[in-house]
């Protein structure tokens, strides 16, 4: 049975279920029976087994449906349910931010680059310029260019705008299949302790990180295989003595807005599978081990006895995976180039040196860029869009196009373009993007 075909066989019902939402809505099944294959799994054998059928209640009928609450899907929610949109937020995880809060990857990449006069311009506002504003006015960022936060800090303050935006937030929750009905979204099945539910809506944002509902959609896709690693932090990184006898300079990564903690980075093992549990599941293992050792030698170097291992991110660095095919690839060469879209839904800035035509184009040369709309819409489904990481651009661009800060632009050119298509009763590949640009800037986006 294919993954879009699923919804035919499922019956939904309605009914006051949690959050006062009512719905007496049904969707008749057919009698076909659903299949849960496992061939698929990492260690799949070609068994499968057959899934009883049963009723989903649905949790709620909704205007925008964003699942992932990373930077990209807190900006798509916020951005969305400002547009006037009824907008529900499904995170897995406690809390918003992915992997810039819980996965303790604190800088805020890329704030600045260069523009058509050869210096350095902030390119980084709306949404994402807020929550960074709002983080330096509590002292809780360090830095003008691609300033670092601290995790907490940003957890607060990106829970206390989706609440002041009237996002309706679930928590602790995963997205967990589609439900088609030809090429659209009518809404995703979602898993909790509460048990498997439904919700439904007009307008769905995939901001999962691996393009999970893409995946499911039907949706083609490149698989792109990169390097996972796992930060931590360090604290009584103060109380160092440079000064004892047999002091010798340790890697203790960058400071953070606390004095006596810095965060560390990992490179990570090479070509690793994201979407593989078991492959991730052994990475975790193996990284918390690595992380604890490494510390363990540190505090046995003369002047380190005070250092100490603060944590180890609770999300594992998972830097690419899916890659969706969508009616526009962002190319190399549109980012070196300036190239401009009528479309444009932000600009992104430079943080690293990337390869071009054969040289190195060191940060402090490289170009603003702007992000197409057309870059965030899939071929096939009617009513989806796709922010943050998994966005359509070719791999040569995976070190601008998986960073903090362009997942906050995609999030929010997503999450304006849903509640504009609400408003407007539209599919979201027919909007005006001439109005979808309008309410961009109004909302305090800079297109470049």
């Amino acid at each position: 049975m294919k993954r879009r075909d699923f919804f035919t066989n499922v019956l939904l019902t309605g009914g006051a279920i949690g959050l006062g939402v009512s719905c007496g809505r049904k969707i008749e099944p057919s009698p076909a029976k659903t299949e849960v294959a496992l061939s698929n799994l990492p260690s799949g054998d070609g068994k499968t087994i057959t899934e009883p059928a049963k009723q989903i209640p649905i949790l709620a009928e909704t205007d925008v449906l964003v699942i992932g609450g990373g930077p990209a899907g807190t900006a798509a929610a916020i951005a969305a349910s400002r547009a006037g949109a009824e907008t529900y937020l499904v995170e897995r995880y406690n809390h918003l931010g992915g992997l810039w809060t819980g996965g303790l990857v604190l800088p805020l990449l890329a704030t600045h680059a260069i523009d058509k006069q050869k210096k350095a311009k902030q390119v980084i506002f709306g949404i994402g310029g807020e929550m960074s504003k709002r983080l330096k006015d509590l002292n809780m960022s360090i830095s003008e260019v691609n300033p670092v936060i601290d995790p907490e800090a940003g957890k607060y303050v990106l829970d206390e705008m989706i609440r002041e935006a009237g996002v309706k937030m679930l928590y602790h929750t995963w997205g967990a299949n589609v439900i088609m009905d030809g090429n659209t979204i009518k809404g995703v099945f979602v898993e909790s302790k509460s048990g498997r539910m439904a919700v439904l809506a007009k307008v769905v944002i995939d901001c999962t990180g691996d393009g999970d509902i893409f995946h499911w959609a039907g949706e083609t896709y490149d698989e792109m295989k990169y390097h996972i690693g796992l930060v931590h932090r360090l604290g009584n990184i103060d109380r160092i003595d440079t000064e004892k006898p047999g002091y010798t300079k340790m890697e203790i990564g960058q400071p953070t807005p606390i004095p006596s903690v810095n965060w560390v980075n990992m490179h990570g093992q090479n070509d690793q599978d994201g979407v593989d549990m078991l492959n991730l599941s052994r990475l975790q293992m193996e990284y918390r081990r690595e992380i604890w050792e490494s510390v363990q030698k540190i505090r046995q170097t003369p002047g380190y006895e005070q250092v100490f291992l603060l944590d180890t991110a609770p999300q594992l660095g998972v830097r690419m995976s899916r890659i969706v095919d969508a009616e526009y690839k962002l190319t190399l060469e549109d980012t070196m180039t300036y190239k401009a879209f009528d479309d444009v839904i932000g600009v992104s800035g430079a943080w690293t040196t990337m390869l071009y035509k054969g040289k190195k184009v060191r940060k402090t040369e490289r170009p603003y860029w702007q992000i197409p709309y057309r870059s965030l819409l899939p071929k096939k489904t009617d009513n989806l869009l796709v922010a943050g990481r998994c966005f359509c651009f070719e791999q040569e661009l995976v070190e601008d196009t998986r960073i903090i800060g362009t997942c906050l632009i995609t999030g929010h050119g997503a999450g304006a373009a849903a509640g504009l298509a609400v408003k407007e009763r539209e599919m979201v590949r027919n909007i005006d993007t001439g109005k979808l640009k309008k309410l961009l800037t109004e909302q305090g986006a800079w297109l470049g």
